[in-house]
């Protein structure tokens, strides 16, 4: 092959390489998201959103404190924002709580169930909210009777010695809590078919500890989660269940307080079914609301602690997010319906230390769907 054959063919191929890489390069910044957001149109057009319901209640989250100037960055495991977010999500309705006039009957009933007799009842009958307390465990329950909402606690520390140790395993604690919940009538097959999390620990000094030594073990926590469809149900924090309960395993008798030592539970109906459905922001419009400081941090765990710990306020000064994705978010408060919400995954930086893990949330409703927030409010502003 000669000299000028040479030319040509290098220049042929020259040229066959830049057209490649720019049909590449054109598809991935200009023909990609505009063949995306084609399709999108196409299918919003043919199957639009059903917003029966009106305009939706701000959603209000419950902020977790942190200093310093932070700045987002994505750090996922490609680099770009998920692709397969879908355009909209159905909403669900709460069922409304009956009145009873059976409710305080029913909250003794469920103290009785766990262990407090008539002799522990510490508030008169008159109010909404029941208390108990027991003196030889030093526990204590709270119910109140018209949201069926309680919080029961007791000195693990003090009660350490009645507790079996290397003797829980996740099936038995996950099995435990779910028998706990459906005797006092706080569960619904959401429940059941959703995610329950286990993190077991030990009891050291006048501290919980978190271990991963199944011989160290002296109790698990299991923290339960609803699923709607592929879609996980988050309350205020997303590493507290809005069922929750600590099982531990009793020496020599048993005592349902030793059994179950901590325990909380805020639970309302969900209506099985919807035809209610809205359009959610691109996924983009919610990273850009993020990145500008219109999320919520809902959690943010340091290095080297565990929900078992006290948390402090740590100084951030870098937010990589390496994980978002949509959930359902549920109040502790009595809203009246079931919203979705972008959940957004991070580690930080944090100057003076290794840094942790934080979640933020933000409501994924478009803007124009959502009743406009009072001034005196303190939820964030939805994304248009």
């Amino acid at each position: 092959m000669n000299l000028t054959k040479t030319a040509v063919m290098f220049k042929r191929w020259t040229k066959i390489a830049f057209l490649v890489l720019g049909l590449y390069y054109g598809w991935m910044f200009f023909g990609g998201p505009g063949v995306r957001s084609l399709i999108k149109l196409f299918y919003v057009t043919k199957e639009p959103a059903n917003p029966i319901y009106g305009n939706l209640d701000p959603l209000e989250f419950t902020n977790k404190e942190v200093t310093g100037d932070q700045i987002y960055k994505l750090n996922t495991a490609n680099g770009r924002l998920p692709g397969k977010i879908p355009y909209k999500m159905d909403v669900y309705k709460f069922k409304p709580r009956a009145f009873s006039y059976l409710a305080g009957d029913t909250a003794i009933k469920d103290a009785r169930t766990m262990g407090y007799g008539e002799e522990d009842l510490i508030t008169d009958l008159k109010g909404t909210v029941y208390r108990w307390r027991k003196t030889d465990t030093n526990s204590f329950l709270e119910i109140d009777i018209n949201s069926k909402r309680f919080y029961a606690d007791s000195d693990m520390v003090k009660n350490s010695a009645r507790m079996q140790k290397g003797r829980l395993n996740e099936e038995y604690a996950k099995g435990s809590a779910l028998t706990f919940f459906t005797k006092l009538d706080r569960i619904d097959n959401l429940y059941e078919e959703g995610v329950q999390k286990v993190t077991y620990g030990y009891i050291g000094g006048t501290r919980l500890f978190e271990t991963t030594a199944a011989r160290d073990t002296v109790f698990a926590r299991v923290d339960l989660y609803r699923k709607k469809g592929d879609f996980i149900i988050f309350g205020t924090d997303p590493k507290v269940g809005l069922l929750n309960v600590f099982v531990a395993v009793p020496k020599d008798e048993k005592d349902f307080v030793i059994n179950y030592p901590k325990a909380g539970a805020y639970y309302k109906e969900i209506e099985e079914k919807t035809q209610a459905s809205y359009p959610i922001i691109d996924i983009s419009t919610a990273w850009d609301a993020v990145k500008n400081g219109k999320g919520v941090i809902t959690s943010v765990t340091p290095t080297g602690t565990s929900i078992f710990d006290k948390q402090t306020t740590p100084i951030v000064s870098e937010i990589l997010v390496d994980n978002i994705y949509l959930a359902y978010y549920e109040n502790t408060k009595d809203q009246t319906y079931l919203q979705p919400i972008y959940v957004f995954e991070a580690k930080y930086k944090s100057l003076g230390s290794q840094g942790g893990e934080m979640v933020v949330y933000l409501p994924a409703v478009s803007g124009e769907y959502v009743k406009p927030i009072p001034a005196s409010a303190s939820a964030p502003p939805a994304a248009q």
